[in-house]
């Protein structure tokens, strides 16, 4: 069983709280937490809250992270997170006292080589772990980050989504140079790859209809996503109309238990600064973060291709049969 915490940038894009739910119905997955990052990090932690509460597992731990990103960078709020979420009111469950570095740090210490890290954002607390801990990253036994990319890829909305165009690690800069660089057991998602598993009509249509809690809370967060994405690319001069479901984070989850979901590559990846912005970065307001691979000795694995029909019919069913 794979003792798992997920950190999240949970409430501004669905799925975050796909992941979350995912790892709530997985019984691969002994679930040891949730922790926020990225902007407001206690509003982020309400909405796991509210999640874990609705599905009937309030006893998973949610801690508040770091706000801001180590770098000089502001955190950028959408302004609608937790709509959905919060249709029936807010939580009886409250995030835990204390500081989500602290928990991962305790966590991973107590525990060493059993522990599973999923970042699905700005990876700021694992690298303040680090710098906290000089002995996390050997007590740590697997990172997966969904983040970076590999190979430039043209998205849904046609547009070229190079290194410098990705949204997790270029919220933190500096936060992922540390964790890239700290010669973790790391497995990178990068969104050359999550971009091939669009979840399918059928499977979003047969989890409106379905009647388990989970399936409840997926149909409350796809409701009002359309008009989302459509204010979010609007705002960089982006017309879009809404064209599906993208189950990036997800699948991250999904690799802690079945690596097999993905083939995978040794690479050494590394991090570089590029000075400019790019056209229509919606996020960045500094430094980009370039993820290049080198030919240098390999420092982790790489998700290189996913078998898409698997991993989407897995996620629906457990989402459609589960608690």
């Amino acid at each position: 069983m794979e003792r798992l915490i997920i950190d999240t940038d949970i409430g501004t894009y669905y799925d975050d709280a796909f992941a979350v739910l995912l790892a709530a119905n997985s019984p691969e997955v002994r679930f040891e937490g949730v922790t926020t990052c990225y902007g407001d990090t206690a509003l982020r932690a309400e909405i796991a809250c509210k999640i874990l509460e609705f599905v009937g597992m309030p006893e998973v731990p949610v801690y508040a992270g770091i706000r801001d990103p180590l770098g000089e960078a502001e955190a950028l709020m959408f302004g609608f997170e937790g709509q959905g979420v919060f249709d029936d009111g807010r939580p009886e469950k409250q995030p835990e006292p204390g500081s989500a570095v602290d928990f991962l740090v305790r966590m991973v210490r107590e525990n060493p080589g059993e522990i599973t890290i999923c970042t699905l954002g700005a990876v700021t607390n694992v690298a303040a772990a680090i710098r906290q801990d000089p002995t996390f990253v050997t007590n740590l036994k697997h990172l997966i980050i969904m983040g970076g990319v590999i190979v430039p890829v043209v998205d849904e909305k046609g547009i070229t989504r190079s290194p410098v165009e990705e949204y997790n690690l270029n919220n933190d800069p500096v936060a992922a140079k540390i964790v890239m660089n700290s010669g973790a057991n790391t497995t990178l998602v990068p969104i050359d790859v999550t971009l091939r598993v669009p979840m399918a009509k059928r499977h979003i249509e047969a989890m409106e209809a379905a009647t388990s809690r989970s399936a409840q809370m997926v149909s409350r967060i796809l409701a009002p996503w359309p008009e989302q994405e459509r204010l979010i690319y609007l705002s960089v001069g982006i017309p879009t109309e809404f064209t599906g479901i993208w189950l990036h984070d997800p699948l991250t989850v999904a690799v802690a238990y079945d690596p097999g979901l993905i083939t995978s590559a040794r690479l050494h990846v590394a991090t570089e600064y590029a000075p400019t912005l790019v056209p229509r970065d919606l996020l960045v307001r500094h430094d980009i973060l370039r993820t290049i691979p080198k030919k240098k000795a390999p420092n982790m694995n790489v998700a290189v291709d996913v078998d898409a029909e698997r991993f989407t019919q897995l996620f629906a069913d457990r989402i459609i049969d589960g608690r």
